[in-house]
Protein backbone atom coordinates (compact mmCIF):
# COMPACT_ATOMS: atom_id res chain seq x y z
CA UNK A 1 0.00 0.00 0.00
CA UNK A 2 2.96 2.38 0.95
CA UNK A 3 5.99 3.42 -0.99
CA UNK A 4 9.55 2.92 0.45
CA UNK A 5 10.39 5.48 2.89
CA UNK A 6 13.51 7.59 2.74
CA UNK A 7 14.32 10.82 5.45
CA UNK A 8 17.16 12.73 3.53
CA UNK A 9 15.45 16.09 3.62
CA UNK A 10 13.08 15.05 0.67
CA UNK A 11 9.05 14.26 0.31
CA UNK A 12 7.63 10.91 1.47
CA UNK A 13 4.54 10.36 0.04
CA UNK A 14 2.47 6.95 -0.14
CA UNK A 15 -0.53 6.15 -1.87
CA UNK A 16 -2.64 6.79 0.86
CA UNK A 17 -1.42 9.17 3.69
CA UNK A 18 1.28 11.67 2.21
CA UNK A 19 3.73 11.95 4.93
CA UNK A 20 6.35 14.51 4.28
CA UNK A 21 8.98 15.20 6.15
CA UNK A 22 11.80 17.98 5.94
CA UNK A 23 14.52 17.86 8.86
CA UNK A 24 17.16 21.12 8.26
CA UNK A 25 18.62 23.16 10.54
CA UNK A 26 16.53 25.93 12.37
CA UNK A 27 16.52 27.69 15.67
CA UNK A 28 12.84 27.48 16.55
CA UNK A 29 11.20 26.03 19.46
CA UNK A 30 7.34 24.27 20.27
CA UNK A 31 6.58 22.58 23.62
CA UNK A 32 4.56 20.52 20.96
CA UNK A 33 3.39 20.42 17.69
CA UNK A 34 1.99 23.19 15.90
CA UNK A 35 -0.89 21.41 13.93
CA UNK A 36 -2.85 23.24 10.46
CA UNK A 37 -6.01 21.92 9.75
CA UNK A 38 -8.03 22.34 6.26
CA UNK A 39 -10.80 20.78 4.78
CA UNK A 40 -11.66 20.13 0.98
CA UNK A 41 -14.83 18.62 -0.71
CA UNK A 42 -15.85 16.83 -3.43
CA UNK A 43 -19.49 17.27 -4.73
CA UNK A 44 -22.39 14.77 -5.23
CA UNK A 45 -26.02 15.31 -5.70
CA UNK A 46 -29.06 13.09 -5.43
CA UNK A 47 -32.72 12.26 -4.25
CA UNK A 48 -31.82 9.11 -2.56
CA UNK A 49 -29.75 6.89 -0.63
CA UNK A 50 -28.69 5.32 -3.79
CA UNK A 51 -28.66 8.33 -5.87
CA UNK A 52 -25.73 9.35 -2.97
CA UNK A 53 -23.93 6.34 -2.58
CA UNK A 54 -23.41 5.99 -6.97
CA UNK A 55 -22.38 9.56 -6.46
CA UNK A 56 -19.85 8.96 -3.41
CA UNK A 57 -18.40 5.50 -5.61
CA UNK A 58 -18.36 7.76 -8.81
CA UNK A 59 -16.80 10.68 -7.92
CA UNK A 60 -15.05 10.20 -4.39
CA UNK A 61 -11.63 9.55 -3.21
CA UNK A 62 -11.58 5.72 -3.82
CA UNK A 63 -13.10 6.60 -7.33
CA UNK A 64 -9.34 5.89 -9.09
CA UNK A 65 -7.52 3.46 -6.37
CA UNK A 66 -7.96 0.52 -4.87
CA UNK A 67 -8.65 2.11 -1.26
CA UNK A 68 -11.82 2.13 0.19
CA UNK A 69 -13.39 5.00 1.46
CA UNK A 70 -15.35 8.12 0.54
CA UNK A 71 -13.46 10.38 2.51
CA UNK A 72 -9.13 10.96 3.01
CA UNK A 73 -7.27 12.34 5.16
CA UNK A 74 -3.72 13.23 3.99
CA UNK A 75 -1.43 14.76 6.58
CA UNK A 76 2.25 15.71 6.43
CA UNK A 77 4.51 16.69 9.48
CA UNK A 78 7.50 18.98 9.35
CA UNK A 79 10.54 18.95 11.40
CA UNK A 80 13.19 21.34 12.77
CA UNK A 81 15.88 20.83 14.64
CA UNK A 82 19.06 23.32 15.67
CA UNK A 83 22.87 21.27 16.02
CA UNK A 84 25.52 22.50 18.47
CA UNK A 85 29.03 21.43 18.67
CA UNK A 86 30.73 21.74 21.74
CA UNK A 87 33.79 20.08 23.79
CA UNK A 88 31.11 17.18 24.53
CA UNK A 89 30.04 16.14 20.49
CA UNK A 90 27.29 17.36 18.67
CA UNK A 91 23.87 17.76 19.93
CA UNK A 92 20.62 18.51 18.95
CA UNK A 93 18.60 21.25 20.08
CA UNK A 94 15.02 23.18 19.66
CA UNK A 95 13.55 20.47 18.13
CA UNK A 96 9.89 21.70 16.70
CA UNK A 97 7.27 19.76 15.00
CA UNK A 98 4.15 20.86 12.76
CA UNK A 99 1.51 19.07 11.17
CA UNK A 100 -0.34 19.89 8.12
CA UNK A 101 -3.81 17.96 7.49
CA UNK A 102 -6.14 17.56 5.01
CA UNK A 103 -9.71 16.34 4.58
CA UNK A 104 -11.21 15.48 1.37
CA UNK A 105 -14.82 15.45 2.38
CA UNK A 106 -18.09 14.61 0.00
CA UNK A 107 -20.77 17.77 0.03
CA UNK A 108 -24.38 16.82 -1.07
CA UNK A 109 -24.85 20.29 -2.57
CA UNK A 110 -28.58 19.75 -3.34
CA UNK A 111 -29.53 18.76 0.44
CA UNK A 112 -31.75 21.41 0.51
CA UNK A 113 -33.80 19.46 -1.97
CA UNK A 114 -33.93 15.86 -0.37
CA UNK A 115 -36.57 14.57 2.36
CA UNK A 116 -36.05 14.84 5.99
CA UNK A 117 -35.57 11.38 6.58
CA UNK A 118 -32.24 11.35 3.77
CA UNK A 119 -31.34 14.68 5.56
CA UNK A 120 -30.86 12.95 9.20
CA UNK A 121 -29.43 9.63 7.74
CA UNK A 122 -27.03 12.37 5.61
CA UNK A 123 -25.89 14.28 8.70
CA UNK A 124 -25.31 10.87 11.03
CA UNK A 125 -23.38 9.62 8.27
CA UNK A 126 -21.13 12.74 8.41
CA UNK A 127 -20.62 12.72 11.80
CA UNK A 128 -19.41 9.37 11.81
CA UNK A 129 -17.23 9.76 8.60
CA UNK A 130 -15.11 12.71 10.53
CA UNK A 131 -15.41 10.96 13.44
CA UNK A 132 -13.03 8.41 11.77
CA UNK A 133 -11.03 10.95 9.52
CA UNK A 134 -10.04 12.33 12.99
CA UNK A 135 -8.49 9.44 13.74
CA UNK A 136 -6.16 9.51 10.80
CA UNK A 137 -5.90 12.95 11.94
CA UNK A 138 -4.55 12.34 15.61
CA UNK A 139 -2.19 9.61 13.97
CA UNK A 140 -0.41 12.16 12.03
CA UNK A 141 -0.15 14.42 15.12
CA UNK A 142 0.94 11.63 17.23
CA UNK A 143 3.66 11.00 14.89
CA UNK A 144 5.20 14.60 14.96
CA UNK A 145 4.79 14.21 18.88
CA UNK A 146 7.07 11.40 19.41
CA UNK A 147 9.26 12.59 16.73
CA UNK A 148 9.66 15.78 18.55
CA UNK A 149 9.99 13.92 22.16
CA UNK A 150 12.58 11.79 20.38
CA UNK A 151 14.60 13.75 19.08
CA UNK A 152 15.12 16.02 22.16
CA UNK A 153 16.08 13.14 23.59
CA UNK A 154 19.21 11.83 21.37
CA UNK A 155 22.00 11.95 23.19
CA UNK A 156 25.52 13.35 21.42
CA UNK A 157 27.60 11.86 19.21
CA UNK A 158 30.52 12.93 18.06
CA UNK A 159 30.11 15.32 14.91
CA UNK A 160 26.84 17.02 13.99
CA UNK A 161 27.15 15.00 10.74
CA UNK A 162 26.63 12.29 12.13
CA UNK A 163 23.95 13.43 14.20
CA UNK A 164 22.30 15.15 11.32
CA UNK A 165 21.97 11.56 10.12
CA UNK A 166 20.69 9.76 13.29
CA UNK A 167 17.66 12.40 13.43
CA UNK A 168 17.14 12.05 10.11
CA UNK A 169 16.58 7.97 10.12
CA UNK A 170 15.31 8.28 13.64
CA UNK A 171 12.21 10.75 12.24
CA UNK A 172 12.12 8.05 9.69
CA UNK A 173 12.04 5.19 11.52
CA UNK A 174 9.28 6.80 13.38
CA UNK A 175 7.12 7.45 10.45
CA UNK A 176 7.58 3.84 9.02
CA UNK A 177 5.87 2.87 12.65
CA UNK A 178 2.82 5.42 11.63
CA UNK A 179 2.54 4.02 8.33
CA UNK A 180 1.45 0.86 10.06
CA UNK A 181 -0.83 2.28 12.41
CA UNK A 182 -2.45 3.99 9.41
CA UNK A 183 -3.07 0.80 8.00
CA UNK A 184 -4.21 -1.36 11.25
CA UNK A 185 -6.77 1.60 12.30
CA UNK A 186 -8.35 1.27 9.07
CA UNK A 187 -8.53 -2.61 9.20
CA UNK A 188 -9.84 -2.67 12.95
CA UNK A 189 -12.75 0.30 12.15
CA UNK A 190 -13.21 -1.64 8.12
CA UNK A 191 -12.06 1.54 7.15
CA UNK A 192 -14.71 3.54 9.45
CA UNK A 193 -18.09 1.29 8.91
CA UNK A 194 -17.14 -0.18 13.11
CA UNK A 195 -17.61 3.39 13.66
CA UNK A 196 -20.71 3.79 12.04
CA UNK A 197 -19.32 5.36 8.45
CA UNK A 198 -21.18 3.69 6.00
CA UNK A 199 -23.89 4.72 3.82
CA UNK A 200 -26.59 3.05 1.86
Amino acid sequence: MFNNITCLRTRIESLFITFVLFCYLAGFAHAKPSVFIRHTFYSISGLTPHDLRTQMDKNGPGAKSNIEGDARTKWAVNCRFGLRQDTGGCRIHNVTTSVKVTFIMPRWKNADKGSPELREHWQNYMKALQNHENGHSDIGIKAAQEIESVLTGLSPMRSCSEMDRKANSTASDILNSYKKKEMYYDIYTLHGKTQGASFH
